[in-house]
């Protein structure tokens, strides 16, 4: 088991407000699955082989993802299987994860993602200690991006999007689902549910289960819902305790997908 860290971060200003909706978008599916390290080179003596063909396309092993019908469920699978979607919305509820204003408040954010050869994104953040009214909006379309905090007006970014190629920060789905992905052999299948418009597979665990607490979870229950076609997810609630490095901390995270593949997704200039 990898060792527990933190669930409460400190946030850069810029990069990490923009870069938590914008990991899935900036850069397609690809940011939202793992890249893999070429292995270290050999030195050999013998003469190199023939050069041989590069591989195409149609060498490529399918990514395989969760298989939401079985007993068992994996939490960060199911998230990095939002990368094969054209578009979605998502919602994001978390306490005790990042700075809010009040101290005890919840930090809100919602977004719309295009995914695919021509990537853009939106995205509105409330409760969010450091900003104006703590509220940040921003847009991004292909190499261009704007801001804008509080009531004030959009701002263009003189970077664009490349301000916040750091993505992968604290309120990405999948940023949020690896934190917890220990709780995944805790989880059990309750059913088959509707949830979220989709049909899904419900999955549960609570703190009485010796993986869960193993974890961490001391205290409350995790329920995460996984599309039956596709396996992606759609829906993870956590509300309980945390245990870190043998420090209790309450912790709140609710993430919904919506609206996926829906024509209606777009995201314009604002200015």
């Amino acid at each position: 088991m990898r060792p527990r860290s933190s669930p409460v971060r400190r946030i850069p200003l810029l990069v990490a407000m923009v870069g938590a909706t914008l990991a899935a978008s900036l850069g397609g599916c690809d940011l939202m699955v793992a890249t893999v390290t070429p292995r270290p080179s050999r030195i050999v003596a013998t003469p190199e082989p023939n050069p041989s063909a590069e591989p195409t396309e149609d060498d490529e092993a399918p990514t395989l993802r969760p298989d939401p019908s079985g007993a068992t469920s994996d939490l960060l699978d199911a998230a990095n299987a939002l990368a094969d979607l054209r578009s979605y919305r998502v919602a994001v509820a978390t306490r005790g994860l990042v700075e809010a204003t009040p101290a005890t408040a919840t930090v809100t954010m919602t977004s719309t993602l295009l995914q695919g050869a021509e990537p853009a994104a939106k995205f509105s953040m409330t409760g969010v200690d450091g900003f104006a009214d703590g509220r940040l909006d921003a847009i991004v379309i292909g190499d261009e991006a704007w801001l804008k905090e509080g009531s004030g007006h959009w701002k263009k970014s003189p970077g664009g999007a490349g301000d916040f190629d750091a993505a992968f920060t604290t309120l990405s789905p999948i940023d949020l689902v690896d934190g917890f992905d220990e709780l995944s052999p805790a989880l059990e299948r309750v059913g088959s549910e509707r949830r979220n418009g989709r049909s899904t597979v419900h999955y549960h665990a609570d703190s009485g289960a010796p993986a869960a607490a193993a974890a961490g979870l001391t205290a409350g229950s995790v329920d995460a819902w996984l599309a039956t076609n596709g396996g992606f997810l759609v829906a993870l609630a956590i509300d309980g305790t945390w245990d870190t490095d043998g420090t209790p901390a309450p912790v709140l995270v609710r993430i919904d997908v919506t609206h996926v593949d829906d024509p209606a997704n777009t995201v314009t200039r604002p200015i």
